[in-house]
């Protein structure tokens, strides 16, 4: 439950976005939210990233799902939720529409996990913002049932031997030797049904819907993944899909907990936007709530608490840079960094958010 004197707090202090979002998500007060939505639409970080959103014509790049710029799907869409915005306001929509045409293919594919990361990604993302989409729903069902069905296995024996590795052939040098290379009949049976970190991300969402043999589902998939045994067993970014002869693919967006062994030692060498990014979306999870990894990292959390209710992260930890925003790299909530008080008001906000259930 939201400290209501500390969201008067963050009424008082901040900026459009995160007082939008305090009464959107945090007190439920949906008419005072409405009443601060033109105020969030005429934000400039806002503004910029509606832009970033929507492609050009034509699109600024091949692939504009899935990359480092600031214009790819996976960053504006997630940098925009991240600033208070969803598919109920209409310029959401809009930008979005280009995305929501392309799902349209992708849902009607028998196997939704067949294609790597773009449709994954597309679906979890736009699922994330509440862009409301029979197709986005239909794939984010089917996928979540692929998914299942491969947790179920209850296995993570999914990696070819050293002996197996030896026969294969055109492997790139920086890979020989160095990466463990996927099993190709688990591909074959599964496709890309493995969790990814864009599952992570956007999965949270199916539970608005209700529906409990999918929040069943959910709470398998998350808890295959929140085990010291797939901690240990699970190569960083998954490692290598053979893709067909003398083809190879580095597979990557594994969906480990960032310092699932030692949250202490992680906030001391680890790379904290990256963590912090992550345990904002798998707050969201019940069974990684429950984990000892996540009430460390409340506990670990506190020593940054300056008064009841309130926090001052180092500046570094709240990134804003261009990069992937699954990495850590877009955590501003949209306060004016020139404001004295701007870390206190997002570490603050930060906290209320990875605190409420």
């Amino acid at each position: 439950m939201a400290d209501t004197a500390t969201c008067a707090w963050l009424m008082d202090n901040a900026d459009a976005p995160i007082r939008y979002r305090t009464v959107r998500e945090l007190l439920c007060d949906l008419n005072a939210a409405k009443a601060l939505e033109n105020e969030l639409l005429s934000h400039q970080a806002v503004g910029l990233w509606l832009r970033n959103l929507k492609p050009h014509t034509p699109p600024q790049h091949r692939w504009m799902e899935h990359g480092s710029f600031d214009f790819c799907l996976e960053n504006a869409i997630l940098k925009a939720v991240q600033l208070g915005l969803h598919g109920g306001l209409p310029p959401v929509t809009d930008a979005a529409g280009f995305y929501l045409a392309k799902m349209e293919k992708p849902a009607a594919l028998q196997t939704k996990r067949k294609d790597f990361i773009t449709a994954i990604l597309t679906a979890s993302l736009l699922s994330l913002a509440q862009v409301e989409s029979d197709a986005v729903y239909r794939y984010m069902l089917a996928s979540l049932d692929e998914m299942y069905r491969f947790a179920q296995r209850n296995s993570t024996d999914i990696y070819l031997s050293a002996d197996e590795c030896r026969t294969l052939t055109g492997v790139p040098k920086c890979w020989k030797g160095k990466k463990p290379f996927i099993k190709p009949d688990l591909i074959r049976a599964y496709g890309y049904a493995f969790p990814l970190l864009y599952d992570i991300a956007g999965m949270h969402s199916l539970y608005r819907l209700r529906d409990p043999e999918a929040s069943r589902k959910i709470d398998a998939v998350v808890r295959f993944v929140a085990t010291d045994e797939f901690h240990r067993s699970i190569a960083d970014g998954y490692g290598i899909c053979i893709t067909g002869k003398r083809t190879y693919l580095a597979m990557g967006w594994d969906p480990k907990c960032p310092g699932w062994f030692d949250v202490q030692a992680y906030m001391q060498s680890g790379y904290m936007p990256q963590l912090l990014f992550f345990a904002l979306h798998a707050s969201r999870y019940p069974a990684l709530r429950e984990t000892k990894w996540f009430r460390d990292l409340l506990a670990c959390l506190e020593a940054f608490r300056t008064e009841p209710g309130r926090y001052l992260f180092p500046a570094g930890w709240l990134a804003e840079q261009q990069g992937y925003a699954v990495m850590g790299r877009h955590l501003s909530f949209g306060e004016n960094r020139h404001k004295k008080n701007w870390r206190e008001i997002e570490s603050t906000f930060y906290m209320q958010l990875l605190k409420a259930e």
